[in-house]
């Protein structure tokens, strides 16, 4: 039902940006960034059984534990470029959005190197 409590917070939040958006941008745009860091504190809460449920089926695998860490990496700057990128926009700076979502794409592509050297150690031992 946490659900319900995010949809309240988001929807309290949108009502008081319109009524604050033509006397006071600044604070509409503090009430988004406020509201936003609420709800994605409380999505995190959401994570810790989806991450033990993925922690279990990768024991069972039998696959490498680096593998796990790289896909919660991964996911983490995922998350966090998308919050970034979204507040960007919500401030009318669209540059700043594009760039943050190019550092994301690269810091993805760091984190998954290893995956890469694996895949490549995988395919020579093939041939």
């Amino acid at each position: 039902m946490k659900i319900v409590s995010i949809a309240g917070i988001c929807i309290v939040a949108s009502i008081m940006c319109k009524f604050f958006e033509s006397t006071g941008k600044e604070y509409a745009l503090y009430i988004k960034i406020a509201a936003a860091a609420v709800v994605m504190s409380m999505t995190i809460l959401f994570v810790s059984p989806i991450a033990e449920s993925i922690r279990n089926i990768y024991s069972r695998a039998g696959s490498e534990p680096e593998y796990l860490t790289i896909l919660f990496k991964a996911l983490g700057i995922c998350y966090i470029t998308q919050f970034a990128c979204d507040i960007c926009k919500d401030s009318g700076e669209n540059a700043l959005a594009t760039q943050t979502e190019l550092a994301g794409k690269v810091s993805l592509l760091i984190i998954a190197l290893p995956l890469f050297e694996s895949l490549t150690n995988i395919v020579e031992n093939l041939i």
